[in-house]
């Protein structure tokens, strides 16, 4: 009798070891994917917001939303969350350089300098050229987005033309 309790002890023992490491190996292969699924999914949603603010708010508001998109972003990077390293870049850059337009609009040549050096230097890490990377050169950039995203984000409701089916059905006569 003790030869089989103690057959079944190790054989539970086993089965709790095996539970316990397959539940191991799961946490350690999924939590990084699909923390790093979660975090794509809010930087984007971060990225919407943060240029809405920028572009429809005050620039008080703008700004504050840019400060947490690139604290978000900065999190990311401190993490080591799996994200795209280019578009990380790039998104730190173009957030910078939205906080240089909007820092030159409030009269603060000291901290639009500072994010122009910010974004120049992720921007540099995607290989931009130095002659694209000047601060002349950088701010006509945004300032050319910021003239194309006004033309789509600004522009006056157009009006749209009714759709004749060529029938009325569904209506009565009285319309």
């Amino acid at each position: 009798m003790r030869k089989i309790l103690f057959g079944l002890s190790c054989v539970l023992a086993f089965l709790l070891a095996a539970a316990v490491s397959c539940a191991l190996r799961a946490k350690f292969k999924f939590v990084p994917e699909v923390k790093a699924s979660y975090a794509r999914m809010y930087a984007e949603n971060l990225d919407r917001y943060s240029f809405l603010q920028y572009n429809q708010a005050s620039s008080d508001q703008g700004k504050a939303a840019l400060l947490e998109y690139i604290k978000f972003l900065q999190r990311i990077r401190a993490e080591h969350i799996e994200f795209p390293p280019n578009l990380l870049r790039y998104d730190f850059g173009l957030a910078y350089l939205r906080l240089y337009r909007l820092e030159m609009a409030a009269g603060d040549p000291a901290g639009a300098d500072r994010d122009m050096q910010s974004a120049q230097e992720e921007l540099s890490g995607l290989g931009w050229k130095q002659a694209d990377l000047s601060t002349e050169a950088l701010a006509k950039q945004i300032q050319t987005r910021e003239s194309n995203e006004a033309k789509l984000y600004n522009a006056p409701p157009r009006e749209i033309p009714a759709i004749h089916t060529g029938t009325d059905q569904g209506r009565g006569k009285s319309e």
